[in-house]
């Protein structure tokens, strides 16, 4: 007796969990006839579960058997065997529904009851909140970016709902960057883009590497560490919006360098940006020795430039590799020389000479320009985040897209509010195409930022937030 009741106990124990799979499955997809009339419809086989065999099928086999006939045998061989595998998967797949028919059109019923009572509560308490209203208005208008494997099978408004309201809480969670939208309020254009480089410095090698728009302003950020007699709070400002600034240009930086003529660059400024923030060291030169402490701006500019050009020199007199798999010094170096010697033959130009703090201030405002150019990309890699074409990564893309929206809500509202140069979509990624426009055009503008933004998703998500 005490067997049979234990052996009782075990079979409702071990039932919970089966049970409570079936409600959850049940849960995710909303109810409808036709829905209900394909699960009980043993003999429908999807497409899905016999599509690669069909692919194999089609597919020709590049085999190495000589001879004609013996090539045409062996493509019936393979079409003949494929097709059994094509009978004896549907066979098993009727059987197994056959199976299920039972406990499956029980979950139907049962849902079909759950439906009919959920529909009389309602029905009962007559009351729509605004807030209810806005959310199932929201489902309605998101619930066709949901990726189903079955046409029929939709989800239900509870997971459409909870998924929503996921990924709001992921843009409501990520913190505004602070002190990146204090070094963006500098930015008054994009002119800083042409003024950080100057053609009149020549490159001391005919191989010099691309810019990338985290080494640019990684170099500017270097040199205005280490200019004198600036207080230590502005270094701390720039140094953290900084911070914040390249963990955004990193996701475009990512995304749109398809070519991977970039790479180069991109790990360049990455390895030596730690450096600079923690121990405002280039290259393991002190930026702020004090035996500089009596320099002039001029003559730090002078110094960092004599730096990178002896650091190429020495590379190029060692050279034993062509400059497209560059040491990261290399690269470093040649962006220090011309950045460097740009800035000070800007300075000998100016009738009016600056001080330190003015030199300070207007490397910052270079620096803000090349950001906010950088970041009229944010929208097409936040909607190339969302439509990943491998389905194992779109999850933690979608996240990181989510995550990326929230951070930049505020530059997108300022970019709306901007105009933009006359530049295509493909050449807005690159900091050399930027470079190559006329001033006008960077000052003045072109075409408004409001037409990039409509073209993408970003600005409904936006207007739900």
């Amino acid at each position: 007796m005490i067997i049979h009741i234990v052996q009782l106990v075990g079979v409702v124990v071990g039932s919970i969990a089966p049970i409570l799979r079936c409600f959850t499955s049940i849960g995710h997809y909303s109810l409808s006839k036709k829905l209900s009339k394909n699960h009980l419809n043993v003999f429908r086989v999807e497409k899905h579960w016999i599509e690669r065999l069909q692919q194999w099928k089609r597919n020709h086999v590049h085999s190495h058997i000589p001879g004609r006939y013996l090539k045409i045998v062996f493509h019936y061989v393979k079409n003949a065997f494929l097709n059994f595998c094509l009978a004896l998967h549907i066979v098993v797949l009727v059987i197994c529904k056959t199976i299920v028919l039972v406990p499956r059109a029980f979950l139907i019923l049962l849902s079909c009851c759950w439906y009919l009572f959920k529909s009389v509560l309602e029905w009962l308490k007559k009351v729509a909140t605004t807030s209810n209203g806005n959310m199932s208005s929201e489902i309605e208008e998101y619930a066709r970016y949901v990726v189903q494997i079955e046409e029929e099978a939709k989800l239900s408004k509870r997971i459409l709902r909870n998924t929503l309201r996921s990924i709001t809480e992921l843009l409501n969670a990520e913190k505004e960057p602070r002190n990146l939208l204090m070094l963006l309020e500098k930015s008054k254009g994009f002119i800083g883009v042409v003024e950080f480089d100057n053609d009149l410095v020549q490159p001391l090698y005919p191989e010099e590497t691309h810019n990338c728009w985290s080494l640019v302003v990684v170099t500017l950020t270097t040199i205005a560490i280490a200019l004198p007699n600036i207080a230590n709070g502005h270094f701390k400002g720039l140094l953290a919006g900084m911070s914040e600034g390249l963990k955004i240009v990193r996701h475009i930086e990512d995304c749109l360098d398809a070519d991977g003529e970039l790479v180069s660059a991109i790990k360049s400024a990455r390895r030596v940006w730690k450096e600079v923030e923690v121990y405002r060291k280039w290259l393991k030169i002190d930026l702020q020795n004090k035996a500089h402490e009596d320099k002039t701006s001029k003559e730090i500019l002078k110094w960092l430039g004599d730096e990178g050009e002896k650091i190429m020199k020495r590379f190029m007199s060692n050279k034993k590799s062509s400059i497209d798999r560059s040491p990261y010094k290399f690269v470093l170096a040649s962006s220090m020389y011309r950045i460097s010697t740009s800035i000070l033959l800007h300075l000998n130009a100016q009738e009016i000479s600056l001080n330190d703090e003015d030199l300070f201030e207007w490397i910052s405002t270079i620096i803000a320009d090349i950001l906010f150019a950088c970041f009229t990309n944010l929208p097409r890699v936040i909607k190339m985040k969302c439509h990943h074409n491998e389905i194992e990564k779109r999850g933690d893309n979608i996240r990181i897209a989510a995550q990326l929206l929230g951070k930049s809500k505020e530059i997108l509202k300022i970019l709306e509010a901007r105009t933009l140069p006359n530049i295509d979509q493909d050449s807005m990624a690159y900091i050399d195409k930027w470079r190559v426009l006329p001033k006008i055009q960077l000052t003045n503008g072109g075409a408004s930022t409001n037409e990039i933004y409509q073209d993408h998703h970003v600005v409904e998500l936006l207007a739900g937030v």
